[in-house]
């Protein structure tokens, strides 16, 4: 699986990271806990920030997991909906602004709000236990029917499979 994460978006989502930013290591918070991450999953991850790159040097990787920078001109909701464009159903978007998820979707890739993800992340980078057998937290994927036989649609299956996999 193919990960394009919308950084910002997730550092401010997530409580722990928000809390790291406002001390100024947001973005190296979560790329830490992408690298934690990266070692029990091996889904190809790649995080776009918002602005140019930091004076000193251009950097393509942040702990091992690689980055883009969207530059002055555009945002980087315009660089994730071209790799989304580009690539298609083949990655998954992880962003919580509704404007891009759509975008996005437009182009056949799926999306996984920040706060799921941001959940999963801290669940397997840190070792955490998981928040709940489903349910409350969304993330029950058994196979075992209840109640009339209807099937999601088809893209809502396509999401929970992406959501299995995290």
């Amino acid at each position: 699986m193919r990960l394009v994460i919308d950084g910002y978006n997730l550092i401010h989502t997530v409580p722990e990271l928000a809390f790291a930013s406002e001390n100024g290591q947001g973005r190296e918070a979560l790329m830490e806990a992408l690298r934690l991450y990266r070692k029990k999953r091996p889904h190809k991850v790649k995080v776009v920030f918002d602005g140019g790159i930091e004076p000193g040097g251009a950097k393509d990787r942040l702990a091992g997991t690689p980055v883009s920078f969207s530059g002055a001109e555009r945002s980087a909701d315009d660089v994730i909906a071209a790799l989304a464009a580009k690539e298609g159903n083949g990655i998954t978007v992880v962003t919580s602004d509704r404007e891009l998820a759509g975008r996005c979707r437009a182009h056949g890739a799926v999306v996984i709000s920040s706060e799921e993800f941001g959940g999963r992340l801290l669940e397997v980078a840190l070792g955490l236990p998981p928040t709940g057998e489903g349910g409350e937290d969304g993330w029950d994927f058994t196979t075992k029917k209840r109640g009339p036989a209807k099937r999601l649609p088809k893209a809502q299956r396509k999401k929970v499979r992406r959501k299995g996999r995290l």
